[in-house]
């Protein structure tokens, strides 16, 4: 297994620990910030079940590892304008519950790291973005 593939691992995993933060799919997270209401949370799976599709296949997708940087921008972007605005309320969310709280805490952190990972594989083999179509 190389490197890459294990970034794809990793990011697959903390992709499906939002089982674990929104309480199995509970409207905990959703009644925070729309974006993870549960059919959100089935959303962030789906994005992490892509990642390990593609976990053996990077080199010759290049493409799709640029797509999942711009879905990671969007969603590191999201997390600091909702930062910017409730980043006061933080302690009173972990005090009335530690797993939205600490989910709304570091969350973006995450996206934005394989937001710089992903554009990482894409750069690396760019090459084949230009290639011929098969």
């Amino acid at each position: 297994m190389t490197r890459t593939t294990l970034g794809f691992y990793i990011a697959a995993a903390y992709n499906l620990c939002i089982i674990v933060f929104s309480q199995g799919f509970s409207n905990s997270l959703g009644e925070v910030d729309p974006l993870f209401s549960p059919a959100g949370c089935v959303a962030v799976l789906l994005w992490g079940a892509a990642y390990f599709a593609l976990s053996n296949r990077y080199a010759v997708a290049p493409a799709v590892a640029l797509v999942f940087a711009i879905e990671k921008a969007f969603y590191g972007i999201h997390w600091l304008t909702w930062m910017s605005e409730h980043a006061g309320e933080l302690s009173t969310m972990m005090e009335a519950d530690i797993l939205t709280g600490g989910f709304y805490a570091i969350y973006g952190v995450g996206d934005l790291a394989f937001m710089m990972f992903f554009g990482w594989v894409a750069w690396t083999w760019r090459a084949k973005l230009s290639g011929p179509i098969a």
